[in-house]
C-alpha cells in the first residue's frame, strides 16, 4: 500500500530531518529545552536540527545510534513528529512505499506529570503501565484494543466521565477514552533502570491519563467559561482495571503507546510526579526529577 507522505527536498516537512540524521532509538520530550539536556548524557552529537516548534538531535549513545526529538507539548504534535521519524527510518521516499527491511524502533518518552492518588508523594517516579487517551488524535488510527484490562479501562473511564458530565451539556457523551499499553519489556527496563540509576526516588508503576488540554480538560476553572466534567482528574482517579490504578496526569503517551502497538514499535514513558491532590495548585521544584528520569530512560535505552 502507498502512504501519504509529506517530503520536502528530501526531507520530513515538519520536523525537517532527513533520513540519515534520525535514529530508531527515540527518546521523545515535550520541552525542546530538555531535548539538550537528554542530549548531554550522549557519546556525542552529530546532527541537531530545530524547525517550527521541533528539535531533533542525533547521534550515539553507549556506541549506538539514537536521536532526541522535542516535540512541544500535546498529542497532536507528537503524532506529527513520531509518524515522520517513521517515514524516514521505515520508507523509500522515492516511492513512498515500505521497505523491506525497517529496523526496530524503540520509543521512550521522558516528561513531567501530575498526580493522582494522595498516597503517592511529589518526587516519585511514575512509569507508565497502561495510559488512557482523552484526546481524539488517537481515535482515528483504527488499531485494536490490546488485551482485556485495556478494554476494561476503557469502560471504567467512559462511564465514569459520563456521570461526571453537566446534565444537559451540549457535550454529554463526547469524551470517548481509549486505552493503550506500554510495552510490557519497556516497563520491565525501566523499572529496573530506575532502581539502578535513581534508587533514592519512590517509584510507582500504574495507569497514565493523558489529557489533550492543561486547562478545561484536565479540569481546571476559568472564570467566564464553564467545564463540561468538573473535577476530572478526580473522577479520572478512581478508574481502575485488574489491580492497574491511575497514578498520574499528562499529554502524550496515550498517542505514543497507540502508535507504537500499530506499526510494532516498543515504548515506554516515566514521568515523575510533581504535584499532589492533597496539595492544589502546589508544583514542586521538579528539576532534579527530571535530571533523574533522564538516567533513568537513557540506561534503559542503553539495555535495549
Amino acid at each position: 500500500m502507498r502512504s501519504d507522505i509529506t517530503i520536502e527536498n528530501g526531507k520530513a516537512y515538519h520536523i525537517g530531518v532527513a533520513p540519515h540524521e534520525i535514529a530508531p532509538r527515540i527518546f521523545q520530550v515535550g520541552d525542546p529545552a530538555r531535548a539538550f539536556k537528554v542530549a548531554d548524557r550522549f557519546d556525542r552529537v552529530d546532527f541537531e536540527c530545530r524547525n517550527r516548534e521541533y528539535v531533533t538531535l542525533t547521534g550515539t549513545l553507549a556506541g549506538k545510534p539514537v536521536s532526541v526529538m522535542g516535540t512541544g507539548i500535546g498529542h497532536d504534535n507528537v503524532e506529527i513528529a513520531l509518524l515522520e521519524a517513521y517515514t524516514l527510518l521505515a520508507f523509500d521516499l522515492s516511492t513512498a512505499t515500505r521497505k523491506t527491511r525497517v529496523p526496530e524502533i524503540t520509543v521512550i518518552r521522558i516528561g513531567t506529570s501530575g498526580g493522582a492518588q494522595p498516597d503517592v508523594e511529589p518526587g516519585t517516579m511514575g512509569i507508565t503501565s497502561y495510559a488512557i487517551g482523552l484526546d481524539t488524535t488517537g481515535i482515528y488510527w483504527d488499531v485494536p484494543v490490546p488485551d482485556q484490562t485495556a478494554g476494561k479501562l476503557e469502560i471504567v473511564a467512559k462511564r465514569l466521565l459520563d456521570d461526571a458530565t453537566v446534565p444537559g451539556s451540549r457535550f454529554a457523551g463526547w469524551v470517548r477514552p481509549y486505552a493503550s499499553r506500554a510495552t510490557p519489556e519497556m516497563v520491565r527496563l525501566l523499572e529496573h533502570s530506575a532502581r539502578e540509576a535513581a534508587p533514592r526516588f519512590p517509584l510507582v508503576t500504574g495507569v497514565t491519563v493523558a489529557a489533550p488540554g492543561f486547562y478545561g480538560a484536565s479540569g481546571r476553572r476559568m472564570e467566564g467559561l464553564s467545564l463540561s466534567v468538573p473535577g476530572i482528574k478526580e473522577v479520572c482517579a478512581g478508574i481502575e482495571a485488574d489491580g492497574h490504578r491511575v497514578v498520574n496526569f499528562e499529554m502524550e503517551s496515550s498517542l505514543i503507546f497507540h502508535l507504537a502497538q500499530g506499526l510494532g514499535w516498543r515504548a515506554g514513558t516515566v514521568c515523575p510526579i510533581i504535584s499532589n491532590p492533597k496539595r492544589q495548585g502546589k508544583v514542586m521544584d521538579y528539576r532534579p526529577c527530571v535530571e533523574a528520569a533522564i538516567d533513568i530512560a537513557v540506561r534503559a535505552m542503553e539495555l535495549v
